[in-house]
């Protein structure tokens, strides 16, 4: 996939990327009030579904998507970002345990597995068992718009519900915080 596609990275600050870019072909661009919107829009464009979004002020001109192809959940090289060994540690928010490569593994369950890129990363996940509790029993996504279709009570209602439920995670990560317990980091 490398031959057709480049990895672009809005970001702020102009400090290095914080992760390894050897696989892609990577550029990191600066984002600035003029190409903010675009690039969040393109973020959340799914490739060959949605329209891209073109030419992105500050960036090469060309087609801008959601880099789920490549980097679904960011499985990426982040052992440089984190230092010499022992020096420091990733910390990454996610909606799930599992951090699959790209979209195309989904399916691959033997890819949702860690790798040496993830061994200075902390994944910030919800139990399995919350989520159960979540209306559908899972967290809210896309497909709620085609579940609840012209429901928008309904979808609002599930989605303002898991929203709320969420903050019982910010107060667990919190108490965790003011004392850490080691015996809840569990290996990827």
């Amino acid at each position: 996939m490398g031959a057709w596609l480049e990895r672009v990275v809005f970001s702020s600050g102009g400090a290095a990327l914080p992760f390894a870019t050897q696989d892609y072909r990577t550029r990191r661009i600066d984002l600035t009030d003029a190409n903010f919107m675009p690039a969040l829009q393109a973020s959340c464009s799914i490739p060959f579904v949605l329209r891209a979004v073109h030419d992105i002020p500050g960036a090469p001109p060309g087609a801008y998507w959601d880099g789920g192809i490549t980097d679904y959940h960011l499985h990426l090289d982040y052992r440089e970002a984190a230092g010499p060994v022992g020096a420091g540690l990733v910390l990454y928010p996610h909606f799930q345990q599992a951090v699959v490569p790209g979209w195309l593994d989904k399916a691959l369950k033997w890819r949702h597995g860690a790798t040496p890129f993830l061994d200075t990363t902390i994944v910030l996940a919800p139990d399995p068992a919350w989520v159960e509790r979540l209306p559908n029993r899972k967290l809210p996504d896309r497909t709620d718009f085609t579940r609840y279709g012209n429901d928008l009570a309904a979808r609002g209602k599930a989605w303002t519900t898991a929203v709320l439920a969420s903050r019982q995670l910010a107060d667990e990560w919190a108490a965790w915080l003011e004392r850490p317990d080691p015996n809840q980091v569990l290996p990827l």
